[in-house]
C-alpha cells in the first residue's frame, strides 16, 4: 500500500471535528474548584447490589450506567403529581451513582448538581406539557425517561468523538450505498437519511431507543420551545426506530460495520489519532495493530460474556427453580424429581460453555481485507461503489420457507421426545425449553462478538450447517423470549421491589444520620 496517499474530503472534515472534540476534553478536564464527595458508608453493599441487578437484567455493559440512572429516575420522579425538588432530586443521584461504583468519587464539580437539577427540571416540564397537548401518558413518560437518563449521562460522562464520529460514517455510507437498494417503498424516501443516521447509531455504537433519541435530537438541534413540533419528532424517532428501512441498514451495517468499528475505536482511544491520518502509511500501520487489539478485546468480551450469561441463567433457573419447579414437584408427586431439576439448571450453561470453545476470531485474509477498506473509505474515491460490499438481495423458493417450517417441528418434536423418555412432566418441559433456548440466543448474541469483526465471512461447512439446523429453531424462540422478557422481567421487577428499593432507602438514612451526627461533632 503506497505511503503518503492524500486524505479525502470526508477524513479531513472527520480531522477538524474531532480537533473541536479534543478541544473541548481538555476544557473539561482543566474545571477547578470543590469536587462532590461522597462518603464511603454504604458503598460497598450498593456496588454489589448493582452487580447483581445487571446480571439478572443481562444488560450490554456500555448501557449499565444509563438503565441505572433510569431506574433512579422511575423510584423517584412522580409522573401523577407535578411536584419536583430538582437539585435535591440532583443531588442524591450525584451519590447514588458514586455509592455504586458508576461514578468515581471527587471526579465531578459541585456545580454540575446545578446543572443536572435544571436539566431535569426542564424535562420534567415538557413531560407536564406534552400531557397537556394530549401525548399519551405512557410515550410523554417513556421519552422522558429516555431523555433524562441518557442527558445525565452524557453531562457527567461526555463522549465528545461519538458525535464526530457519526456524521463521519454518515458521510460515508451516504457516498457509498445506493438508495434505491434500500428504498422500496416511496413514503420511506423522506426518513432515508434519518434512517441511516439511526442504522450507524445501532450497529457501530449499539444504542438503544433512549441513546438514539437522545442523539438525535442533539444532532437535529431540535427545540422544546415548540411543543407540538418537539412531540411530532419523537413520535418520528419511535416509527423510524423500528421501521423495515431502518432495519434492513443496520444490517448492512453490522455486517460489513467491522472497519469503521476498529477506526471508531481508534478515534476515540486518542493516542495522536489527527496526526496518523493525515499520513497514510503510518496510519495503515496504526490500523494494522489496532485490528489485533480488536481481536484480543474480543476474547475478552467473549470470555466475560460467558460469564455474564451464565450468571443470569443460574440466577434465574435458581429462583424459578425454587417457586416453581420444586413446589410443583411436591405437589404433584410428594418428592423431588431430580433428574429434569439437574438437567434444566446445568444444560443450558454446559452448552454456553461449549459454544464459547468453538468461536475463533478471524484469520489474516480479514485483517487484510478491512485494512484495504479503510485505505478505500480515507484515501480513496468512495463515490465509486464497487470498491465497497454491496447490498444484495436473494429471492428464494417457496419451498425453502415450507422446509424452515418443518425444520422447526421435527427439531421440537425430537427434542420433546427425549424430554418424555428422561421423565420430564409439562412444567419442567416449559423450564427446559424456556431455559435451553434463552442460552441459545445468548450464545448467539456472543457469537456477533466476532462477526461484528467479520468483514470476510467464511463458508459454512458440513457441520456448522448441521448445528445450525439443529439450533436455530431455539435460537428464534430464545429471541422471542428475551423480547418478553425484557418487557416484563420478573426477576428484575421483584429485585427493584423488594431489594432496590427498601436498600437505597436505608442507605439514605444512614448516609443522612452519618452526616448529621458529624454535623453535632463540629458543634462541639
Amino acid at each position: 500500500m503506497a505511503n503518503n496517499k492524500p486524505l479525502g474530503q470526508n477524513g479531513q472534515q472527520l480531522i477538524s471535528q474531532l480537533i473541536v472534540a479534543s478541544n473541548a476534553v481538555k476544557e473539561k478536564k482543566s474545571s477547578n474548584g470543590q469536587f462532590v464527595n461522597v462518603p464511603g458508608v454504604g458503598r460497598e453493599v450498593s456496588f454489589a447490589y448493582e452487580r447483581l441487578r445487571n446480571a439478572a437484567e443481562y444488560t450490554q455493559e456500555h448501557l449499565v450506567t444509563q438503565k441505572a440512572i433510569r431506574r433512579f429516575f422511575v423510584r423517584n420522579l412522580s409522573f401523577i403529581n407535578n411536584s419536583l425538588k430538582s437539585r435535591h432530586l440532583a443531588e442524591e443521584l450525584m451519590v447514588e451513582l458514586i455509592q455504586s461504583g458508576y461514578v468515581e468519587n471527587n471526579s465531578q464539580p459541585v456545580e454540575m448538581i446545578d446543572t443536572l437539577g435544571s436539566m431535569i427540571q426542564s424535562h420534567y416540564s415538557n413531560y407536564w406539557r406534552l400531557k397537556e397537548i394530549g401525548t399519551k401518558s405512557s410515550l410523554a413518560e417513556s421519552w422522558t425517561l429516555d431523555l433524562m437518563s441518557v442527558s445525565v449521562e452524557k453531562m457527567i460522562m461526555p463522549n465528545y468523538v461519538r458525535s464526530a464520529f457519526a456524521q463521519f460514517a454518515y458521510r460515508h455510507y451516504h457516498a457509498i450505498l445506493p438508495k434505491d437498494a434500500f428504498v422500496i417503498k416511496k413514503r420511506d424516501e423522506p426518513n432515508y437519511d434519518a434512517s441511516i443516521y439511526i442504522a450507524i447509531y445501532k450497529a457501530l455504537f449499539k444504542a438503544d431507543i433512549a441513546g438514539v433519541r437522545y442523539d438525535m435530537q442533539q444532532l437535529y438541534s431540535i427545540s422544546d420551545t415548540n411543543i407540538h413540533d418537539y412531540a411530532n419528532f419523537h413520535k418520528r424517532i419511535d416509527e423510524n426506530f423500528n421501521s423495515e428501512l431502518t432495519e434492513n441498514l443496520t444490517q448492512y451495517i453490522n455486517k460489513y460495520g467491522a472497519p469503521l468499528r476498529v477506526l471508531k475505536n481508534m478515534a476515540q482511544s486518542g493516542d495522536g489519532f489527527v496526526e496518523l491520518l493525515k499520513h497514510s502509511g503510518k496510519f495503515q500501520s496504526a490500523y494494522a495493530v489496532q485490528i489485533e487489539k480488536e481481536y484480543i478485546e474480543a476474547r475478552t468480551k467473549l470470555n466475560s460474556g460467558l460469564i455474564k450469561s451464565i450468571a443470569f441463567l443460574f440466577i434465574t433457573k435458581t429462583l424459578i427453580g425454587v417457586a416453581i419447579e420444586v413446589p410443583y414437584d411436591m405437589m404433584t408427586v410428594g418428592t423431588i424429581i431430580y433428574v429434569p431439576l439437574i438437567i434444566n439448571l446445568f444444560a443450558p450453561i454446559v452448552y454456553m460453555a461449549l459454544l464459547r470453545l468453538g468461536l475463533k476470531m478471524p484469520g489474516d485474509t480479514n485483517t487484510r481485507a478491512m485494512q484495504q477498506y479503510a485505505e478505500n473509505m480515507l484515501y480513496g474515491d468512495e463515490s465509486q461503489v464497487n470498491l465497497f460490499p454491496s447490498p444484495k438481495k436473494s429471492i428464494y423458493p417457496i419451498g425453502f420457507r415450507i422446509a424452515y417450517g418443518l425444520m422447526f417441528l421435527l427439531v421440537f418434536g425430537l427434542v420433546t421426545d427425549i424430554l418424555i423418555t428422561l421423565g420430564f412432566n409439562w412444567v419442567q418441559g416449559i423450564i427446559f425449553y424456556i431455559f435451553f433456548a434463552t442460552a441459545n440466543f445468548l450464545g448467539f448474541r456472543l457469537s456477533r462478538i466476532v462477526r461484528e469483526m467479520e468483514l470476510v465471512t467464511n463458508k459454512a461447512g458440513f457441520l456448522t450447517t448441521l448445528r445450525d439446523f439443529i439450533y436455530m429453531p431455539f435460537i428464534l424462540l430464545g429471541q422471542w423470549i428475551s423480547d418478553k422478557y425484557s418487557k416484563v422481567n420478573i426477576v428484575a421487577m421483584i429485585l427493584d421491589l423488594a431489594i432496590e428499593l427498601p436498600l437505597k432507602t436505608i442507605l439514605r438514612l444512614i448516609r443522612q444520620w452519618t452526616e448529621f451526627i458529624n454535623e453535632k461533632k463540629d458543634e462541639i
